[in-house]
């Protein structure tokens, strides 16, 4: 059937399809949609599923996404006079965070996702992390001179990411943002998702926290990292990682 319809209607059934499966998610939690998406290891590619009890995705795994983020990231980190607080929000399986640790003074690492949060707890009991389980759209969020938010509201609703902007307010003077968006030099920031496992590329959009309707104020935004044009999981796109300061 393929060979036979312009790709403008499949792609129109390919949206509608994801629209069909994401409806579900409508009803959940946050917590029991990111223990869905662990448990089922939709972000694990085919060839990994067998490998890692929980997988964060070929973004924090891949050699090709993540060591130019981390080799930036540190020396940013390096900058400052003495070691920084850093808050890791939604740190996943860590494997990021693990290799940043030690260029930070205090780390917490938070996630929605109990069982990965135990799991972590274990893995990494040498490197002196307090990890937390916590859903940054609803929950306290602890107090640093950083926050790490790589990947992450990406996955989120508007309204979500509204409810976490809220309860992130005067906590951190630095936000290193970490999102996956369209190659193309323009698109339109923000459209609306269902919180779940797919991101807004398939709308050719992504998340910017500075454009309509978050309007997030900012001393600075310096991009620091865009690593394309590859393939995340069937998506084009770029993982483009920003340092947002949020007040002098």
């Amino acid at each position: 059937m393929k060979k036979f319809l312009p790709k403008f209607l499949l792609k129109s059934i390919k949206n509608f399809l994801i629209f069909l499966n994401l409806q579900k998610y409508k009803k959940m939690t946050n917590q029991k949609i990111f223990k869905e998406i662990y448990s089922k290891k939709l972000w694990s590619p085919d060839n990994l599923k067998n490998k890692f009890e929980f997988f964060s995705g070929p973004g924090s795994h891949f050699e090709e996404y993540k060591s130019e983020y981390i080799n930036k990231v540190k020396d940013f980190l390096l900058n400052f006079p003495e070691k920084p607080n850093v808050v890791d929000l939604g740190c996943g399986d860590f494997i990021i965070g693990s290799q940043l640790r030690k260029y930070c003074k205090k780390y917490i690492a938070v996630d929605v996702f109990d069982e990965i949060i135990i799991n972590n707890k274990i893995k990494y009991s040498n490197l002196e992390v307090d990890f937390r389980v916590l859903d940054i759209t609803r929950d306290e969020l602890p107090n640093g001179d950083i926050c790490f938010l790589r990947q992450v509201l990406q996955h989120l609703s508007n309204d979500n990411i509204k409810k976490f902007l809220s309860l992130m307010s005067g906590k951190y003077k630095y936000l290193i943002l970490t999102e996956h968006i369209p190659e193309k030099n323009y698109f339109e920031p923000n459209i609306d998702i269902i919180t779940g496992p797919n991101i807004r590329i398939h709308k050719n959009s992504g998340v910017d926290l500075t454009a309509r309707p978050f309007n997030l104020e900012t001393v600075n935004v310096k991009n620091i990292c865009s690593i394309g044009s590859k393939k995340i999981l069937g998506f084009e796109g770029v993982l483009n990682t920003q340092i947002l300061q949020l007040y002098k």
